[in-house]
């Protein structure tokens, strides 16, 4: 009896260990196959220059750190159109005080590079408006992290981090709205 005792036990430890071992690996799974689907979003977005990135810290050129809300301080990239909100602390080459960047433009010279062994995307583009001209050169990493850098020649170098959001495609905000009327 008592060996029938220490077999049935044995059997169900070996049988909960296994258990575990493959709810350990479709976990892993499953975070494997949404890290990949991820990427794929931020792959999409990137190559069709629909996406936004949300600020949420600034570093300032002689050392420091500023947290930022990304609701009011964001880069969107749609296409050739561009618009930068972001707070601004730094040296400035004019005689009105510069505390923010609003600016509504357009992307010239937009080059975007990818870094298939890093899963990296860089991308350099000018923003102008007619008035102001801002280099922007934006590393989006595989997961959405982004850093971006922001110069004109009216302000120092002065750089960001943020993440990437894609923008919806065009016809399904237009269905959107026609089926809200």
């Amino acid at each position: 009896m008592k060996k029938l005792f220490a077999v049935t036990i044995v059997l169900i430890l070996i049988s909960s260990c296994s258990t575990t071992k493959e709810a350990k690996s479709s976990n892993t799974e499953l975070r494997n196959k949404e890290k990949l689907a991820e990427q794929v979003v931020v792959k999409k977005a990137v190559e069709s220059r629909r996406f936004a990135i949300r600020l949420d810290r600034l570093y300032i050129t002689y050392g420091g750190t500023v947290d930022l809300i990304p609701k009011s301080n964001y880069i969107i990239i749609d296409g050739d159109k561009a618009i930068i909100s972001a707070a601004y602390l730094g040296r400035q080459y004019e005689i009105k005080p510069i505390v923010g960047i609003n600016m509504h433009g357009e992307t010239t010279n937009y080059e975007l590079t990818s870094k298939v062994s890093k899963g990296q995307f860089e991308i350099k583009t000018k923003v102008t408006n007619g008035i102001n001209t801002f280099d922007l050169y934006l590393s989006i990493g595989k997961n959405g992290s982004c850093n971006a850098s922001l110069s004109s020649n009216l302000i120092d170098n002065i750089n960001y981090t943020g993440y990437i959001v894609p923008l919806k495609d065009k016809a399904t905000v237009s269905n959107q709205k026609v089926n809200k009327i």
